[in-house]
């Protein structure tokens, strides 16, 4: 019998069961533990930090219907509709009346109207349009225009949504001469006396008083005639003015100051139209030399210059020979311009400034995929800022006017940068910050 020590027993089978050289214990095991934790945490920064892959630009941009409700026109009946953003929870709203003519009907900055050139005023509700009645025939302003021959040229929304400025041509008498010019109106939305601005070449709403910016022209006596309605403005636009009911105009930039700051060759020719930041602090200035008219393609020179409100220039950004912007919109926030750089050899394209900063990476400009559109008609931003509708006119060769445009819209999520189709039965006129009602489309 095998003699037992006193240190420890002797196993009995050492061949079967040998026994390990070293016991597992948290004192042998604590210094790999934390190697792989250091390990671990190392890791997890590198693939944090490594940049992502990018989304392609025609993939599928996500919605939700948090994201507001878009009110849209059908051509040629012109009835409105609303849906999601998506396209989804379609409604025809058949019941509130419809639309003339084929422009889209521009809104108020708070969302409570829509009004179009032929002087529809479109009342919102909780949910979209509620009714629509005549803003024009009110302001005893119809009969004038429809025996020229002639709509608004122009309507924006001033002070918030308590008045409509439109652009009208008119006609006047001096003695044995008789012109027909622009000229601005301010018609109080829940009805009542509306007031006379006078001749101008363009106009724009001011949110932030009961009066409009104008571009005026050299002079407002019968020499007017020089921009007939029926024909192009050969008079240069001279100033940038503020127009109140009973006071006199405050000229905020002039035309000779704008050519000077920009280093252009004095007497330049040039002509202005303002567009004013949602809460009226900002204007941004289409400064062209020459003509801007797509229809005799882009001016010599052109640029977008912000001044406020007493004319001081914030920021300025040139705009590419042979390009010119149309469909200008700022961002809720005022932090931003879109505008569509319209070119004959370019696809179609939206392109987004950051307002006070550098030209360079200050701009972006995102290519819609597959789209080589004539003209666009529409750009609205998101009520969040993040995203933008495009619609256009995509051909010229249809039967009507309404036969020449997008159906649907295209929607750009501006943090990605893609972009998505949407297939609706008109174009968007609103995009509003509620929720779009449910239901089915009504025949």
């Amino acid at each position: 019998m095998a003699e037992v020590s006193a240190k420890r027993p002797l196993r009995p089978f050492p061949a079967l069961d040998p026994e390990p050289r070293r016991r597992l214990s948290w004192r042998s095991l604590r210094w790999p533990a934390v190697a792989c934790g250091v390990a671990g945490a190392v890791a997890a920064v590198v693939l944090l930090t490594l940049p992502s892959p990018r989304p392609s630009a025609s993939a599928r941009a996500r919605f939700a219907d948090g994201d507001g409700v878009v009110v849209f026109e059908r051509q040629p009946s012109g009835l409105l509709g609303t849906a999601a953003p998506d396209g989804s929870h379609r409604v025809m709203l058949t019941w509130v009346g419809a639309l003339q003519g084929s422009d889209l009907p521009v809104a108020s900055s708070d969302g409570r109207y829509l009004v179009n050139l032929e002087g529809q005023l479109v009342t919102m509700g909780p949910a979209g349009p509620t009714s629509v009645s005549n803003l024009a025939e009110r302001a005893g302003l119809t009969a004038v225009a429809q025996a020229a021959g002639y709509q608004w040229e122009r309507a924006t929304f001033a002070d918030r949504s308590r008045y409509v400025v439109e652009t009208e041509c008119d006609s006047a008498s001096s003695g044995n001469q008789s012109w027909v010019s622009w000229v601005a109106h301010l018609i109080p939305t829940v009805g009542g006396q509306q007031h006379a601005l006078g001749t101008i070449t363009d106009s724009a709403g001011d949110p932030e008083s009961a009066g409009a910016l104008v571009s005026a022209p050299a002079s407002t006596s019968a020499a007017s005639s020089q921009f007939e309605c029926n024909g192009p403005q050969s008079a240069p636009d001279k100033a940038i003015e503020l127009l109140r009911p009973g006071q006199a105009p405050r000229t905020i930039v002039t035309a000779a100051a704008l050519i000077s700051a920009l280093g252009w060759p004095r007497g330049t020719t040039i002509q202005l139209s303002a567009y004013l930041s949602p809460d009226g602090s900002l204007l941004a200035l289409d400064v062209a030399a020459g003509n801007p008219q797509p229809a005799t393609g882009p001016p010599a020179r052109e640029e977008i210059v912000v001044v406020t409100r007493a004319g001081k220039i914030v920021a300025d950004m040139r705009i590419p020979a042979g390009t010119y912007p149309l469909q200008w919109s700022w961002s809720p926030d005022g932090q931003q311009i879109a505008f569509c750089p319209v070119s004959r050899n370019a696809r179609s394209s939206v392109t987004v400034w950051a307002v006070g900063q550098g030209q360079g990476k200050a701009a972006r400009t995102i290519v819609l995929p597959g789209r080589h559109d004539l003209y666009p008609t529409q750009l609205l931003w998101s009520p969040d800022g993040r995203q933008l509708i495009y619609s256009a006119l995509v051909n010229n060769k249809g039967l009507t006017q309404a036969d020449n445009l997008q159906r649907g819209w295209t929607v750009i999520d501006l943090p990605s940068g893609r972009v998505h189709d949407v297939t609706a039965p008109g174009q968007p006129a609103a995009w509003l910050p509620i929720t779009a009602p449910r239901g089915s489309e009504s025949r």
